[in-house]
């Protein structure tokens, strides 16, 4: 048995759990470099839609009809880890499958109103973490997804579904479109509508062995899923991560070299930060810029890679190799709209094996350097130890005109909450447990 938890509105809420003032008010998150809507709170739903552009709602948020953040992925990873840690409270398996969803084992609670179970870490979750959630259970993991997306929304099952439950799964399932099932992305529900297959129960019934030979194991799997044949086990453990990739938009177009080295270096250097979090070293290297896809012509996209004499996470050695990286890329007269890094190879840093002929290398030395800056960074703040290639004052950087405060990791950014005579104490709503 599996439950799938999945918060509501996720960057939505997070920006919500520190702002009581915006209880039952629309609020939307913009994409990076405050390009377009990708978040919603409930109450903005009935507002704008997915993907709007800023200077589409802006008549709503001049009017102060709606509410409007810049993403703050520092503060929606933080709140991620507490739901995580809050859903282990509640099951021996949770798998984390992505910022805002987790599966939960239930194997063995065949003795408990899993109804009544789900509703409890409904409440939980909002009580520890305020942010409100949605619990499906069902015997495979991909009918705990549908049941989940069902909870979500129809409110008459406030937020809780256990299919075990239901007299007539196949109703519901055939309410339900073939894109909404778990691991049917758009080209593959494009190829089931062109052969008649459109709603989920649909293709709970297809014919398994045409599937199989036309769409793969994948596609069998998901089929005898959701007929209640568990295929994808609980994987608690997440898997070894094979690259690492640093991509952001800049804030306005550029054209030097200069503005594009700098912002390499510093895509560069949150990418050895996360190698060293990680514990694991790179053995690949690369850098890739291009202009904007939404102009027709002037158009232009490159990459450039190398192979590292040793694996590494040093952010000094990764620098090193980006530059030159970067200027065999670059070709005057365009302008440039994004860049990324990407590390491959990758293996644990305790598992690297020497080479015989390869440039002495004082590791330890430098291993205890970066410890060093990753710790006065953590301390301070970010950034406040960094190589001169990354520039003093960039003005490449994204647009962030709506950025909230980073509560939960940054010291002078934590919310103050202001006693008087008739304040009173503030409720677990607007200050979260940390657990």
């Amino acid at each position: 048995m599996f439950a799938l938890v999945d918060c509501n509105s996720f960057f939505a809420s997070c920006e919500k759990v520190f702002r009581p003032d915006l209880e039952g008010q629309p609020v939307v998150v913009l994409s990076n470099n405050d390009g377009c809507v990708v978040a919603r709170s409930p109450e903005a739903k009935k507002l704008v839609p997915m993907q709007a552009t800023l200077f589409s709602i802006q008549h709503l948020v001049k009017r102060g009809e709606l509410c409007v953040f810049s993403a703050n992925p520092v503060l929606y990873k933080d709140m991620s880890r507490r739901v995580i840690e809050t859903l282990q409270h509640f099951s021996p398996e949770v798998e984390q499958y992505s910022i805002d969803e987790a599966f939960l084992g239930l194997h063995g609670f065949t003795h408990r109103d899993l109804t009544a179970y789900g509703q409890q870490i409904k409440a939980t979750v909002q009580q520890w973490t305020g942010i409100p959630v949605s619990v499906g259970v069902a015997p495979t993991k991909t009918l705990a997804k549908l049941a989940a997306h069902v909870a979500k929304r129809n409110p008459d099952l406030k937020g809780i579904l256990d299919f075990n439950t239901v007299a007539d799964v196949d109703a519901v399932l055939a309410a339900i479109d073939v894109g909404q099932v778990w691991g049917i992305g758009g080209n593959l529900r494009a190829k089931l509508n062109a052969q008649g297959i459109r709603t989920v129960l649909q293709l709970k019934h297809a014919d398994e062995q045409r599937l199989k030979k036309q769409f793969g194991i994948l596609v069998l799997r998901t089929v005898m899923e959701l007929r209640g044949v568990a295929c994808f086990p609980m994987e608690p453990v997440a898997a070894p991560k094979t690259m690492r990739i640093v991509s952001r938009s800049f804030g306005h177009l550029v054209t030097e070299l200069s503005d594009l080295k700098e912002a390499v270096a510093t895509f560069t250097t949150r990418c050895a930060e996360k190698l060293r979090d990680d514990g694991l070293v790179a053995h690949q290297f690369a850098v890739a810029i291009r202009t904007s896809y939404y102009r027709p012509d002037n158009q232009y996209a490159a990459a450039r890679s190398v192979t590292l004499a040793a694996p590494t996470n040093d952010t000094a050695t990764l620098i090193h190799a980006a530059m030159p990286l970067t200027a065999a890329a670059f070709k005057p007269g365009y302008e440039y709209l994004k860049a990324k890094v990407i590390a491959t190879e990758l293996t644990p840093a305790d598992a690297v094996q020497g080479e015989l002929f390869a440039t002495p290398v004082n590791t330890e030395k430098r291993d205890r350097l970066m410890t060093a800056i990753d710790t006065l960074n953590r301390k301070l703040k970010p950034d406040a130890v960094k190589f001169g290639a990354v520039g003093l004052n960039p003005t490449w950087q994204m647009r962030s005109d709506y950025f909230s405060q980073r509560y939960t990791t940054h010291w002078d950014e934590i919310p103050k909450v202001k006693v008087g005579q008739s304040s009173r104490l503030a409720s677990p709503r607007s200050l979260p447990v940390n657990n």
